[in-house]
């Protein structure tokens, strides 16, 4: 099969948990920016994380992730990191999920979360011609 006639083809993405789609150079990136220590030694290290075997060993992962979010930049930066990923495989249109709980719990208001991912996403319906919803 072609692979760039696949890629070429517009996708949707309509159900994707942003915080499940944090890549370990960003979860890197936003420990240091926010003064976190993370269990990994390096971002190789990280990677080797995601081969999960069980759904326990990819909530850990999950959490631990989800934990480097702490600004509205932080929500910005992982939706933006996101969407430029789908814009390279030839999505148009996503409809991204957050757990709001998780980030509350740990004192992050609701405002940060919402902020960042909203603006991301009109930038990238604006920059990267990505709808959303």
């Amino acid at each position: 099969m072609n692979e760039a006639w696949l890629k070429a083809l517009p996708k949707a993405e309509l159900h994707l948990h942003l915080e499940g789609a944090l890549e370990p150079e960003l979860m890197f990136a936003l420990a240091r920016r926010n003064g976190i220590e993370l269990p990994w030694s390096d971002v190789d290290v990280l990677r080797q994380a995601y081969s999960f075997n069980n759904l326990q060993e990819f909530l850990d992962l999950y959490y631990q992730g989800a934990n480097v979010l702490r600004t509205e930049q932080d929500f910005y930066d992982l939706t933006w990191a996101y969407l430029q990923k789908c814009q390279a495989q030839g999505v148009v249109h996503v409809e991204p999920f957050y757990d709001p709980q998780t980030h509350t719990e740990r004192g992050i208001p609701f405002e940060a979360a919402i902020n960042g991912i909203s603006g991301a996403m009109r930038d990238g319906r604006e920059q990267l011609g990505i709808t959303g919803g």
